[in-house]
């Protein structure tokens, strides 16, 4: 399925005027927060009432992006007020350090992702992000699994499970706290490794699974990174695992998810900088809402929308570079 982003990057000038011209000025300020919009294949949930979502990709493959906005989704309703879906979310990493660095102050975490008028509050002593609707997000490390012992949840999400220590353990405690709601889910977005917990949950007939190697996100990614990495990495088993996002085993395997040595894509077969591609969108945009004067007129501005609350206009936003992008 081709993103919103995907069709205006390669529309000709007088569509990107037309699609442009026909939105509302409260909806231009609000289409760079819609993340449907934006997002590559393997970042949207799969259909379903699955109970896991594996987001399993390389290094730079935009998971960390992929589960920030998931929580946004599942905790945000159509009015800054409003109640979402889940009232109460874990956050699980390795460490307790991690989870506030990457997942909640990082580039692509839950903070940069947010609206103003949406934007959750971080409260250091309690370890807790509390958004305006009253939902709150906590804080676990996956070195202490018995920390899950006592609370419960609706939604859960769990950073690069496949590197924790005691991954069995946490694991275990967090099934028994997800137990809020008509059918509370998990997101878990990790690069893979061949470990047992990992494939035990790839196993398991409710989980699903989206897949991207590095290069998916190469519009947001340094060249000379790319070309180093590849050059070192490639056709190796680390390349494999870190570049391309496979092994694990299990389904993996079954997807075709657990080959060999990565090697680079040839040019040309994901997202071009120049004219394609999360970073050419960015250029295009930029460009026909300067010509638009729409850039001078929104900039700045904090109204609040229907849906999307929002400062700010879509080119101050994609001036960011956060479009689709993130680790």
């Amino acid at each position: 399925m081709r993103s919103g982003a995907g069709w205006l990057a390669s529309a000709a000038p007088e569509q990107i005027d037309a699609f442009l011209g026909g939105l509302s000025e409260a909806s231009l300020m609000a289409l760079p927060w819609i993340f449907d919009f934006w997002a590559l294949p393997h970042q949207l949930p799969p259909e379903g009432a699955w109970k896991t979502w594996v987001i399993m990709g390389g290094r730079g493959a935009g998971k960390t992006r992929a589960g920030a906005e998931w929580v946004r989704a599942q905790v945000e309703g159509d009015r800054p007020m409003d109640a979402g879906r889940a009232r109460r979310v874990a956050l699980v990493g390795e460490t307790q350090d991690q989870v506030r660095e990457v997942m909640i102050f990082g580039e692509s975490g839950i903070l940069a992702c947010s609206p103003p008028d949406r934007r959750p509050e971080w409260n250091a002593t309690r370890r807790t992000l509390t958004w305006p609707n009253g939902a709150v997000a906590q804080v676990f490390s996956a070195h202490d699994p018995d920390s899950l012992r006592g609370p419960q949840f609706d939604a859960a999400w769990v950073d690069e499970l496949a590197k924790w220590k005691k991954g069995d353990e946490t694991w275990d405690m967090l099934q028994f706290a997800l137990r809020l709601g008509e059918h509370p889910q998990q997101v878990v977005t990790t690069t893979p490794q061949n470990v047992a917990v990992l494939k035990g949950i790839l196993r398991n007939p409710s989980t699903v699974m989206t897949h991207a190697p590095t290069e998916a996100n190469r519009a947001y990614l340094a060249t000379s990174f790319l070309d180093e990495v590849y050059r070192r990495y490639g056709g190796q088993i680390r390349g494999a695992v870190e570049l391309e996002g496979r092994g694990g085993g299990g389904r993996a395997r079954a997807q075709g998810l657990g080959g060999k040595g990565a090697g680079r894509p040839p040019a040309g077969s994901g997202p071009d900088r120049g004219g394609g591609g999360p970073a050419g969108e960015c250029q295009i945009h930029l460009g026909r809402m300067r010509d638009r004067g729409l850039w001078r007129r929104n900039r700045g501005r904090g109204a609040r929308l229907d849906r999307y609350g929002a400062g700010g206009c879509l080119a101050a936003r994609l001036g960011c570079g956060l479009g689709a992008g993130g680790g």
